[in-house]
């Protein structure tokens, strides 16, 4: 077991949690009261109201909280530089750790440029593929 990306994934989680959180709890209070009163009146259980009140109402929101997730998380660095600094080895190095070495500590910033540019392209494409798949829909 990966011992060291089990820590480094536990510490991005805690980072990224309260942010979430207030993310969730902002549309949790944009559904409407009276969708949850109507489904109680209709006889659907708490399960019930979850699902087809509670979850269709937070889908943009949950798809807001993934994709800012996805993006953070790529973007690690500070996490294991700080913890790990690489190691096992340099199994917890990540992409930025990689473009930040190639431009400061091999002195080469149009070769880290471009490695910056194509990974913020690899994310740009990730987060459209995330909307596409995800984007919410009327029914």
């Amino acid at each position: 077991m990966p011992w060291a990306w089990v820590s480094l994934v536990g510490v991005t989680v805690w980072w990224t949690s309260g942010f979430n959180a207030v993310i969730y709890l902002a549309g949790l209070q944009d559904i409407p009261a009276e969708l949850y009163e109507a489904a109680r009146i209709d006889g659907a259980d708490v399960w019930d109201r979850f699902r087809h009140v509670t979850l269709p109402g937070l889908r943009p929101v949950l798809l807001f909280v993934l994709t800012t997730t996805i993006l953070a998380s790529a973007n690690v660095f500070g996490q294991s530089y700080l913890i790990t600094l690489g190691a096992p080895g340099e199994q917890t190095r990540t992409v930025v750790w990689r473009i930040v070495d190639e431009g400061l500590r091999y002195d080469d910033a149009g070769q880290a440029a471009a490695m910056s540019i194509v990974f913020a392209l690899a994310l740009a494409v990730v987060s459209v593929v995330n909307f596409r798949l995800l984007r919410y829909r009327e029914d």
